[in-house]
């Protein structure tokens, strides 16, 4: 996942990049292969049977709404209690996790 991300972040800062092939540094054309065949990136596919290549590969729409998506999957994930406690005796609850964060939060 984080190979696809990477790779639209990159297609993202520079839209001006003409070509990528299998010569291409900081990037791995078999991934950009897969977010076309996944609809996240526009690109004219000249690839033969020497090797992957496209021109004018562009982040399109549902690129960027995926993107976004994982982002705000990463901040809800931060902030995610894996185990909720909170006893209750008769009705009155303590969260023994806000407690733990404002404890933690002192110290720091």
């Amino acid at each position: 996942m984080d190979k696809f991300i990477k790779a639209l972040k990159f297609l993202d800062s520079n839209p001006h990049i003409e070509n990528i092939d299998e010569s291409t540094p900081n990037i791995d054309v078999t991934i950009i292969k897969q977010l076309y065949d996944h609809q996240l990136i526009d690109v004219i596919d000249c690839s033969s049977k020497s090797g992957l290549s496209f021109l004018e590969p562009r982040i399109n729409l549902n690129g960027y709404e995926w993107l976004q998506a994982q982002k705000n999957t990463n901040k809800l994930g931060d902030n995610e209690d894996i185990v909720d406690v909170k006893p209750n005796f008769m009705g009155v609850g303590l969260n023994v996790n806000a407690l733990f964060r404002r404890i933690r939060n002192r110290n720091k």
